[in-house]
């Protein structure tokens, strides 16, 4: 049984003019100036296929994966237990496994990554309108249970709605990789400054 670090949503609205990119938890909760969405996959039954430009939680997901399906899955230690995202192909992603995420105009994106192979800056990207954040290989949020690195990467635009983003895994990299926990901000559910704190959304990550 891991440990529950909870980061409860208290000062929503501390924004920036500029997009702005995050590889922390923390601080990219802080930054968000609504309420978020997230997507831990934990509803869903393990094993099953989310096809390309099919829809989950809110989230649509487009890829060419040569055939192969993006699948939910539970074999490997993530972020929030039990599932995560990742592939028929034994539940995981390989470098060259790119996607797109589409989802209600919103202010924020964020997204953990999980490996067990050993990462480089920039190998895994995350791209929404013409702002790139890539992860950072010294800002290890966690290491799971079975030795697996965790990796947050986001973006907060505080002024300009995004709809849609873009993951890039580097080809050639020989790594693979999981997804878990996607946050997203719908621009529709901003947190009234009288929002009562026990009502405020938690980021919940179990490690």
């Amino acid at each position: 049984m891991g440990v529950c670090a909870v980061f409860s949503i208290a000062t929503i609205g501390t924004s920036s003019a500029e997009p702005v990119t995050y590889s922390g938890l923390a601080e990219f909760i802080l930054a968000l100036p609504s309420e978020p969405n997230i997507l831990d996959f934990d509803l869903m039954p393990a094993g099953t296929t989310i096809e390309d430009s099919a829809s989950a939680g809110g989230i649509t997901f487009e890829y060419d994966f040569d055939g192969l399906p993006m699948k939910v899955a539970h074999l490997y230690a993530t972020t929030s237990a039990p599932n995560f995202l990742g592939t028929g192909d034994s539940g995981m992603f390989h470098d060259g496994d790119n996607f797109m995420l589409s989802f209600p105009p919103g202010n924020a994106i964020g997204l953990f990554f999980i490996s067990a192979d050993p990462l480089l800056d920039g190998d895994i990207s995350v791209t929404a309108g013409s702002v790139t954040a890539e992860l950072i290989a010294e800002n290890v949020h966690a290491t799971l249970t079975d030795g697996s690195r965790v990796y947050f990467v986001g973006i907060v635009d505080a002024q300009t709605a995004m709809t849609s983003a873009h993951i890039e895994a580097l080809a050639g990299g020989f790594f693979l990789y999981n997804v878990d926990d996607i946050i997203t901000a719908p621009v529709s559910e901003a947190i009234a400054a009288d929002s009562d704190l026990d009502n405020l959304t938690k980021v919940a990550v179990k490690l």
